[in-house]
């Protein structure tokens, strides 16, 4: 059965109670497990649960206290908290609604019921963020389209008034015209494909793949930007068998790798190193640039991770909002580790498959 797109954290003391939720759903979506409230909090950065299944009566932080700090640990997330509770009384629901639930399903459920009900919450989040990322994609192109328009626009009007210009000067006017033509086409291109993969109706085409020649073609294509900003790149490539559709992992790979260019002083040094640890292939891509600061860093690859979009920088970070959906669609994961001032890390993890 093909995974569907979905993460889910179980939240439930008892063990049995885990491993029946395991059982109705782990072939369909992507679980983590925890058993307590604390632990699921921990859990919240490095997993970013699309759907919580929540009990209620827990020892130490029940149900309502854990839902209520998922909440303020979320902030303005789509997550959807579903209650699970022996409790039956209407005071009972309140209280969980209160907290912040979105629905309550009483013990002992359906597993037919159970999956309905996740698949009706992982739609509505699906549209609730696709509503709230056309409206900011909007604003951001309202925002980001006219720096590019300058950039074309001046000098074609320039070119076209007739007045005599030397070579040099005509030179100059096409190169800004044409880097700010292809400018304005990748966010365009970055903006559709962002919406796509968030609808889930992107199309991957899968293949058994060695992913050092992935990461081998990205190296090639980042040569000349590294070059421009006087950027080595070390690489330590080892052999890696993997399942994926291989463009879109080298469109992964060359974001990592041109994010952590960019970010590189002139002169500087970017590793890139693939290894294998247990069933997993490992991509680490290492700068020491500025690095990022905490408090964007477990929403590094979110689309706006801005309170106003109109702050981004250049790229607006749609690459590597784009990437990390691409690695989940792969059943990966992606994960980033910085210290101001001292450099940043990406590291990639895929399954490997058997030769």
């Amino acid at each position: 059965m093909r995974r569907q797109t979905g993460k889910i954290l179980i939240v439930d003391d008892n063990l049995t109670n885990r491993a029946v939720i395991e059982e109705a759903l782990g072939d369909r979506y992507e679980l983590k497990s925890a058993g307590s409230g604390e632990e699921a909090l921990a859990l919240l950065s490095e997993f970013r649960p699309d759907i919580v299944l929540l009990d209620i009566m827990m020892p130490g932080m029940d149900g309502y206290e854990t839902c209520r700090r998922l909440r303020a640990n979320l902030g303005s997330s789509y997550t959807k908290v579903i209650m699970l509770s022996a409790k039956t009384s209407v005071a009972e629901r309140l209280a969980g609604y209160e907290a912040g639930a979105d629905d309550y399903m009483t013990k002992p459920f359906n597993a037919q019921e159970l999956l309905a009900k996740v698949r009706v919450y992982l739609r509505l989040k699906s549209v609730e963020e696709l509503d709230q990322l056309k409206s900011n994609l909007l604003r951001l192109l309202n925002h980001e389209t006219r720096t590019p328009l300058n950039g074309i626009i001046p000098p074609l009007e320039f070119l076209m008034a007739g007045e005599p210009l030397d070579e040099e000067t005509r030179a100059r006017c096409l190169e800004l015209a044409s880097a700010s033509a292809k400018r304005l086409q990748k966010l365009f291109e970055n903006s559709l494909r962002l919406c796509a993969l968030k609808a889930d109706q992107w199309d991957f085409v899968f293949s058994r793949t060695d992913f050092s020649n992935v990461v081998k073609q990205a190296v090639t294509s980042m040569a000349p930007l590294a070059a421009q900003k006087q950027v080595s790149i070390d690489c330590e490539l080892n052999p890696a068998l993997a399942e994926v559709d291989a463009g879109e992992m080298l469109s992964v790979v060359t974001a990592l790798l041109e994010n952590a260019i960019r970010f590189s002083s002139p002169g500087g040094r970017v590793w890139l190193k693939l290894s294998t640890e247990a069933d997993l292939l490992a991509v680490h891509v290492k700068d020491l640039g500025e690095g990022i600061a905490p408090q964007f860093l477990d929403r590094i690859f979110d689309e706006f991770n801005e309170i106003d979009v109109t702050h981004h920088t250049e790229g607006q970070r749609l690459s590597l909002s784009i990437a990390r959906l691409i690695v989940a669609a792969h059943s990966g994961t992606i994960h980033v580790e910085s210290e101001k001032g001292a450099g940043t890390t990406f590291t990639l993890r895929l399954p490997l498959v058997d030769r």
